[in-house]
């Protein structure tokens, strides 16, 4: 489950940020972009970062949602441009297996949403 390396790792490059803010900051969602070829299964990762998120108080009550993207895959035979969700190897217009592929193997945090514990005393 490489999901919980994943959590870690989103954990470790947080922390010396979250390390430097005030007591009333604190993170409430985390939006982690991830691509069919990075084989990130969301509901492990969501799990995965339920665990981890209690290393730092400031994490404690966020959460993770993921936002699956695609892989642009080209056929150079007819031309024909579609958006795929998983791996695929022939073309679903004329079923070649002369194929481009583009994206797909993105995995990194697209937004964090901060809590200002002040603002919401106010």
């Amino acid at each position: 489950m490489h999901e919980l390396s994943i959590a870690k790792g989103m954990m470790a490059n947080l922390r010396p940020w979250l390390d430097e803010q005030g007591e009333d900051v604190r993170i409430g969602r985390i939006v982690v972009k991830a691509g069919p070829f990075r084989a990130v299964v969301p509901e492990a990762l969501i799990g995965a970062w339920e665990v981890v998120r209690m290393e730092h108080p400031k994490t404690e009550e966020s959460v993770v949602e993921v936002d699956s993207s695609f892989i642009e895959v080209k056929c150079r035979a007819c031309g024909h441009v579609w958006n795929a969700s998983r791996a695929t190897f022939v073309c679903v217009k004329c079923g070649s297996g002369e194929l481009e592929f583009g994206g797909g193997n993105e995995l990194f945090i697209e937004d964090i949403e901060i809590i200002n514990e002040d603002d919401k005393a106010r």
